[in-house]
Formats: structure tokens, C-alpha cells, sequence
């Protein structure tokens, strides 16, 4: 992310980015003790069929996506940058949210 500032003082505008950025650090210190999305926390999570690793400025996840608060049903998506992919464990954690994973492409 990246943002313009032009002028000394408070930059509000950053408040909702460092909200963002608390609940990844927040999301990848769990991973990090072994704590695991939950399930319930997973069925909530918009699901991604057909992903598989992409890379467009930095690493993104690209596929069919339902249950996406701002895309409809079965439309392709790429997500915002990747920070934990987790196959096997069935899981993605972007840096906007976590992704349960449905089948991979191919």
C-alpha cells in the first residue's frame, strides 16, 4: 500500500491501513504459536476455487471466489498480496483477509 503524504502533522487516512495491518500481525502471530484459523472462522471466510499462486508486484492468490463481501459469486479474483498460504492446512491469510481454499487449478 502506499500513500502519498503532503504535509507535516497527522495523517489520518493511515488509521484504517494500520487497523489492516494489526489484524494480519494479530492473524500470522497465531499461525506462528500453531493456532489455526478455526472452522467456524474458515466457513465465514469467502471461498476460492480454482486458485493457484500468481504473482503480479508481489505474491496474490487468483481464482473463482464466493462469499466475498465485495465480489459476487463465482466470479474470477485476484486477491490482495499474500502473506500465509497454507494448502494443505486449507487456508489463505492476505493481507485483507483469510481465504478457506477450495480445489487448486489444474
Amino acid at each position: 500500500m502506499s500513500m502519498i503524504v503532503r504535509r507535516d502533522g497527522p495523517v489520518p487516512q493511515l488509521l484504517p491501513e494500520i487497523a489492516r495491518l494489526k489484524r494480519l500481525v494479530a492473524d500470522m502471530e497465531a499461525i506462528a504459536a500453531g493456532l489455526h484459523p478455526r472452522r467456524d472462522v474458515l466457513d465465514r471466510a469467502p471461498l476460492l476455487n480454482g486458485w493457484t499462486l500468481s504473482l503480479q508486484t508481489e505474491p496474490c492468490l487468483t481464482g473463482v471466489v464466493e462469499g466475498h463481501p465485495e465480489i459476487a459469486d463465482l466470479r474470477p479474483a485476484v486477491t490482495s498480496g499474500l502473506w500465509v498460504l497454507a494448502p494443505e492446512l486449507g487456508y489463505a491469510r492476505t493481507l485483507n483477509r483469510f481465504y478457506a481454499l477450495g480445489l487448486a487449478a489444474g
